[in-house]
């Protein structure tokens, strides 16, 4: 049961751990209270994970976009902390990842989480060069290119976003709209003619939640022969009150019919605080036992995730 994870946010560990309820320590040691380490993930048959760079800092109890200076020094910065562990590899290209099949070592793909800090749409071929290929068009704030989920104004991609959507399209890169509003989507969906993804969303015929995709958004993503990475993040399977790894079936359930080549794995965890009472979800190994429990096909843990890479990358 190998497992290819849309978003795990291991570098917002590595930066933020304060903000997570988690102690920092090596990733080496085994510790169930916090979402994952190299013993869980080898463990849970993590095989490749996209991990994001989060381009974001806390200031005046806000988050602010960082400047790309320092978006780099953070790439380099993760980067070297990631290599110190003989377990992890960076994925570049299809080679890489055709590669990785044939050895024991946890594939990791580079990507970044909101492009606020990009100066001019040039900007993306340094970005391309410094080894990033996913694009996640916004996180939470709204930048210069699209509009995000916490977007006050109706509309999607500027003139500037239509442009550097087409210079993305032109790159072996994938991109994210899992925190994109509703009109950058559709926007990306009518413009941009290869697969993207939702890394970390749910559904929202299951909870009623903002980041979690309606049928309509489905529908798209399923022409566009994209995928929705089903996610741990508590809010996107919290149905009244209770989180579990029930209602994170609910919505596979839900998908899994008319959906079936468009769902994935997309955890999101050191995304979100650790609890240890979120029932079946607490952590890798938690999780990863009721995935094989409940038998979820390999083409949702691994295959569509991974054929869409081999022909995007």
């Amino acid at each position: 049961m190998k497992i290819f994870d849309l978003h795990l946010d291991l570098e917002i560990y590595y930066r933020y751990p304060e903000f997570l309820n988690m102690t920092f320590k090596s990733l080496e040691i085994l510790d169930t209270k916090r979402h994952g380490d190299i013993p869980q993930f080898l463990k849970s048959n993590l095989k490749i994970a996209v991990v994001n760079i989060f381009p974001f800092e806390f200031k005046k109890n806000k988050w602010e976009p960082i400047n790309i200076n320092k978006f780099f020094e953070r790439l380099e910065s993760f980067v070297k902390w990631i290599k110190k562990f003989d377990v992890f590899e960076i994925i570049l290209n299809r080679d890489d990842l055709k590669n990785n099949l044939k050895n024991k070592r946890i594939g990791i793909i580079l990507g970044v989480e909101g492009l606020n800090f990009i100066n001019k749409i040039e900007d993306i071929y340094k970005i391309y060069e410094s080894g990033i290929r996913v694009f996640g068009l916004n996180w939470n704030i709204d930048s210069k290119f699209s509009t995000s989920l916490k977007t006050i104004t109706k509309s999607g991609l500027t003139e500037e976003g239509k442009a550097l959507i087409k210079i993305l399209e032109k790159l072996p890169i994938v991109i994210d709209l899992a925190h994109s509003s509703i009109y950058t989507s559709k926007d990306v969906f009518k413009y941009y003619k290869k697969p993207i993804i939702f890394s970390h969303n749910g559904i929202q015929k299951i909870v009623n939640f903002e980041q979690n995709l309606s049928d309509d958004l489905l529908d798209n993503l399923n022409k566009n022969k994209g995928l929705i990475g089903l996610t741990c993040l508590p809010y996107s399977i919290n149905l009244n009150g209770e989180i579990s790894f029930k209602i994170w079936h609910q919505a596979l359930k839900y998908a899994k019919d008319k959906y079936k080549n468009n769902l994935a794995i997309g955890t999101d965890f050191f995304g979100f605080k650790f609890n240890k009472d979120y029932k079946g979800l607490s952590n890798y190994l938690d999780f990863s036992k009721n995935l094989k429990k409940f038998k979820v096909p390999k083409y949702i843990l691994f295959n569509n995730s991974f054929n869409l890479f081999l022909k995007s990358l």
